[in-house]
């Protein structure tokens, strides 16, 4: 039986009427979910050259067919790809009432809707597609570590219900054949430089002079400038693929890291143990796995964290801590997370000590169990904890 994660924002949105856009990398979930929310509509897909093509009667139409066709209740998938014409048509008034487009474009799109001369520009209502969120993914019934765990992977919808050994295995090469259908999307060619770029960011290279020196050792750049790799990371941000943290604190600058746990865990076990190149057993995979576990662990409580306060997350490395949140440019939450079953008394002093150096801000715990743990101060969310937070917000109208 297929699993399918609540999205009550994107049910919402969908359940709206007049003309609607999605957009968002390709495998967010953007063509199910709307399928699944708007049963009554009928689907087209624009191929790669222009025509629509009908799955449900396997036919394919030109432009000039489709606008006789379009009527109330209409999705287009892909239709950035479409002719010209048909966006002018769309300004004119055809396919005017309860029409749905969608685009795995996270840059390209911007074209029909932004700008002096964008032909769809405020015809639409607008929402981004991303990857399923804590929230909706810790909205279940969820109640042991392990199944927490899983819900890591589940954040791309494609590995929804699969065991980590599967979604690690098959997703290896998933993320790097999305990487390619991504760029390509964006009409961006593909090179050496972007994997290397990912592969860096994976190992623990998060500013833009350790991803340089990188590049530079590998032989992929001319000289160790900043300037021969700002290019390829600004596609990638914009494309969803890598995201661009603020620094704060005494250390300033930016700090980039994937956004996808998937293609983190493959590049980092590309970066540390040349997974693509070697035939590795499970269990060797597995270990080291485990070890990186912790971090997309902390990544996950602070994407949670984030939704749920409604603030922006931060980056601070002096003292390096797991989750910190502005609101309206003050520290207003700060966390650690630990992800274990046990804490010593020196442990629990530890993040007593650390998170107490920020007086100012709401200092959160993160445990598997908070039973487990010595007395402490610091305000102690579990499992049980954030499963209650993402159904109260779920419940709560936004």
């Amino acid at each position: 039986m297929s699993i399918i994660i609540k999205r009550p924002e994107l049910e919402r949105f969908l359940r709206g009427e007049g003309r609607r856009m999605l957009f968002g990398r390709r495998k967010t979930g953007k063509t199910f979910y709307a399928r699944l929310t708007l049963p009554n509509y009928k689907y087209y897909i624009v191929r790669r050259g222009g025509k629509f093509f009908d799955p449900e009667d396997g036919e394919e139409y030109d432009l000039k067919v489709f606008l006789k066709l379009c009527d109330d209740n209409t999705i287009v998938d892909e239709f950035h790809r479409a002719d010209p014409k048909f966006f002018d048509a769309l300004q004119a008034g055809q396919c005017s009432k309860n029409l749905v487009l969608i685009t795995s474009t996270m840059h390209f799109h911007r074209k029909f809707v932004d700008g002096q001369n964008a032909p769809l520009k405020g015809l639409f209502s607008i929402k981004r597609v991303g990857l399923i969120s804590p929230i909706e993914l810790m909205a279940g019934e969820i109640k042991t570590k392990e199944e927490l765990e899983s819900l890591i992977w589940y954040q791309e919808p494609t590995l929804i219900g699969k065991s980590m050994e599967n979604a690690i295995l098959s997703g290896s090469i998933f993320a790097r054949s999305l990487i390619g259908e991504i760029l390509d999307e964006e009409d961006v060619t593909r090179s050496k430089r972007y994997d290397a770029i990912l592969e860096s960011i994976a190992a623990g290279k998060h500013s833009l002079s350790e991803i340089v020196n990188h590049l530079y050792g590998e032989g992929l750049i001319e000289k160790a400038s900043t300037s021969h790799i700002t290019k390829y990371i600004d596609i990638m941000i914009k494309t969803g693929l890598i995201e661009k943290m603020e620094l704060w604190g005494k250390k300033k600058g930016s700090y980039y890291r994937h956004v996808s746990p998937l293609t983190e865990i493959v590049y980092y076990l590309d970066a540390k143990y040349d997974l693509k190149d070697l035939n590795l057993s499970w269990g060797f995979i597995k270990d080291a796995v485990r070890v990186r576990l912790p971090f997309l662990i902390e990544r996950f409580v602070e994407r949670f964290m984030a939704e749920y306060f409604g603030m922006k997350p931060v980056k601070i490395l002096e003292p390096e801590v797991d989750v910190a949140l502005l609101k309206f440019k003050k520290l207003s939450v700060v966390a650690e997370v630990k992800w274990k079953k046990e804490i010593t008394k020196k442990e629990m002093r530890a993040v007593e000590d650390k998170l107490g150096k920020f007086p100012s801000a709401r200092k959160i715990l993160v445990v598997p169990d908070k039973k487990d743990i010595p007395r402490t101060k610091i305000e102690v969310w579990d499992i049980c904890a954030l499963r209650e937070n993402a159904k109260k917000l779920q419940n709560t109208e936004r």
